[in-house]
C-alpha cells in the first residue's frame, strides 16, 4: 500500500519551487490521466506541459523506503515538478484508475534488480583490493601540495597580516587554485576562507584575532597532515582510523562502503531533527544545508550536510526542516568528535510522539561544569570543531543585566550570545515564561579568541510536548 504524507513530499522534493509548481499542476487540473497499479506499488499518469504531447510521469514504490521517480519531461531537476504533482494528486484524493504496470517500468525494475544483485555480490566478496600504485601517486601529490600550502602560510606570516591588501588577495587567490591539482580541497577551502576575512572587512584590525586563529589551524593541518600521509605511505594497505579527523580535513570524499568497512555504521536508528540552517559558503562556492539531529538510540547530537555547488544549485535537491521521526535502517557515521556527520540512503517516516520528547529530554546533559570542561579540552586542539553542539537541561533561563543566561540545578550558569545568523538569543523574549524553566536547550558553543570567553547560542527549546526552533 502506498503511503504518502505531506512530510514525505517535502522531504522528497528537490526544492520549494518544485513543491509549489507540483501542487499548482494539481490545482490547475493539468493531469489528464491518473493510474495506480493493480498491486498498489506504482502511481503513473499523463500531465499537460509546454510540449505538444503530454508528459508521462511515474512513482514506483516497489521499495517504499526508496521510491523511483521517472518523467519524460526535459527537466534536469529530480524528481521534477510533474512527479511531485503526481504525489500531491494522490495525497489530495484525486481519482486514480486501476491499471496494469506499464511494460517499460517492469523492464527498468528488472535492470535495477540486476544492479542491486551485482552490488550485493560485490559486498559479499569483501572490500576491494587497494590499487597501491594509484594510492601512492595520490599520497605523493598530497604531500607536495601540503609543502606548497605550508609555503603560502609561511609567506603570509613572514610578510605580516598588516600587509594584506587587495593586490595580495588577488595574488594569493591564484596560488590557492594550484592546491586543486594536489587532491587537497580541504586546505584550499581553508585558505580561501582566510582571504575572505580580509576581502570582506574594511578594518583589518578587527579580524586579526580570527586570522591568527585560522593561521594556527592551517599550520597544524600542514604538520599533522604530512605525518598522516607519511604513515599511509609506509603501509599502503592500512585504512584510516575511524576517529581520525585528518583525512576529512584534507578533503577525503568518503564512500559509504569505506565507512562500513571501518565499522562506522549503526543499524535500525531513529532520528529527530532539532534544528536546521542553510548558508552560502563563498570559500566552498556552495550552499550548505545543515540539519542537526538527535539520535534516539543513545542521544548523540549528529549533523547532516547537503552541499549544493553554486553552478549546479538548480539540479541538486535542497534539504529543508524536517518535523517527523526518521526511521533509518542503516546509518553511516563519518569520522568525527562530539557531533559527527551522518548520512543514510533510505528512511521511513513516522510522527513524533510525547514519548519521543521525553526521550530527548532524558538525554540532556545536567552538569554544566562537566560539559564546559569537555568543550574546553576539545577546542584546545586547533583542528577540532570550534562550535560543538550540546543538549543541556536547565532549571531556568532569564536575564542578568542585558545578557540571557541559562542555569543548571546547582546554580552554574552559561551566558547565551549570538555567534552567527540567523540570530536567535533575543527570540527567548517571545517564549512563554513557564517554558523557560525545567526543560532543555540545544546550544551551539563558540569561543571568542579575542576575549577568551566561551558562550552558547540557543538553537531549540525542547519541552514535554514540542520542539521550539529558535534558529532554522
Amino acid at each position: 500500500m502506498i503511503n504518502i504524507t505531506e512530510e514525505f513530499i517535502n522531504s522528497t522534493a528537490p526544492n520549494q519551487n518544485a513543491i509549489t509548481n507540483g501542487l499548482g499542476l494539481v490545482k490547475k487540473n493539468k493531469f489528464v490521466n491518473l493510474y495506480i497499479a493493480d498491486d498498489q506499488t506504482v502511481l503513473f499518469g499523463e500531465c499537460k506541459g509546454s510540449g505538444s504531447s503530454n508528459y508521462i510521469t511515474s512513482a514506483d514504490f516497489i521499495n517504499p523506503k526508496n521510491p523511483v521517480f521517472r518523467c519524460t519531461c526535459p527537466s534536469r531537476q529530480f524528481p521534477c515538478k510533474h512527479s511531485i504533482g503526481l504525489l500531491f494528486a494522490y495525497l489530495y484524493g484525486k481519482n486514480f484508475e486501476t491499471a496494469a504496470i506499464p511494460e517499460d517500468i517492469l523492464q527498468k525494475r528488472e535492470k535495477l534488480e540486476k544492479k542491486e544483485e551485482k552490488k550485493k555480490a560485490q559486498a559479499e566478496k569483501g572490500p576491494k583490493k587497494v590499487n597501491q600504485s594509484a594510492l601512492k601517486k595520490k599520497l605523493t601529490a598530497q604531500i607536495e601540495g601540503l609543502e606548497l600550502f605550508e609555503k603560502l602560510i609561511g609567506n603570509l606570516v613572514q610578510s605580516g597580516l598588516g600587509t594584506i591588501n587587495l593586490k595580495t588577495i588577488r595574488t594569493m587567490k591564484e596560488q590557492v587554485k594550484q592546491l586543486g591539482n594536489y587532491y587537497l580541497p580541504g586546505p584550499q577551502i581553508m585558505l580561501r576562507d582566510f582571504l575572505l576575512l580580509f576581502e570582506n572587512s574594511d578594518d583589518n584590525e578587527t579580524i586579526y584575532s580570527q586570522a591568527v586563529d585560522r593561521l594556527i589551524t592551517m599550520y597544524s593541518l600542514c604538520k599533522k597532515g604530512k605525518e598522516y600521509l607519511a604513515k599511509r605511505m609506509e603501509n599502503l594497505e592500512s585504512a584510516p582510523e575511524n576517529n581520525d579527523l585528518i583525512p576529512e580535513l584534507l578533503g577525503q570524499a568518503w564512500q559509504l562502503s569505506e565507512l562500513k568497512e571501518m565499522g562506522l555504521v549503526q543499524q535500525e536508528v531513529e532520528l529527530v531533527q532539532l534544528a536546521f540552517n542553510s548558508i552560502s559558503s563563498e570559500a566552498r562556492m556552495e550552499y550548505i544545508d545543515c540539519g542537526i539531529w538527535i539520535n534516539l538510540n543513545g542521544g548523540a547530537i549528529q549533523r547532516t550536510f547537503n552541499y549544493r555547488p553554486f553552478k549546479a544549485v538548480n539540479y541538486i535537491r535542497e534539504e529543508d526542516s524536517f518535523y517527523a521521526v526518521a526511521q533509518v535502517k542503516e546509518l553511516f557515521i563519518y569520522p568525527g568528535e562530539l557531533n559527527p556527520r551522518i548520512r543514510w540512503e533510505e528512511m521511513e517516516i513516522r510522527d513524533i510522539t510525547v514519548k519521543d520528547y521525553q526521550t530527548i529530554k532524558s538525554y540532556a546533559k545536567k552538569s554544566y561544569a562537566e560539559v564546559i570542561k569537555a568543550i574546553k579540552n576539545q577546542i584546545k586542539n586547533p583542528l577540532s570543531d570550534k562550535n560543538p553542539l550540546v543538549l543541556l537541561s536547565f532549571a531556568k533561563i532569564g536575564k542578568v543585566g542585558e545578557a540571557f543566561v541559562m542555569e543548571d540545578e546547582t546554580g552554574q550558569r552559561i551566558v547565551l550570545e549570538d555567534h552567527f545568523e540567523p540570530y536567535s538569543t533575543d527570540l527567548l523574549e517571545l517564549v512563554e515564561e513557564k517554558t523557560l524553566a525545567n526543560n532543555c536547550l540545544l546550544v551551539e558553543f563558540h569561543h571568542n579568541p579575542a576575549t577568551g570567553k566561551l558562550r552558547g547560542q540557543p538553537l531549540s527549546l525542547i519541552t514535554d510536548d514540542q520542539i521550539i526552533r529558535l534558529n532554522f
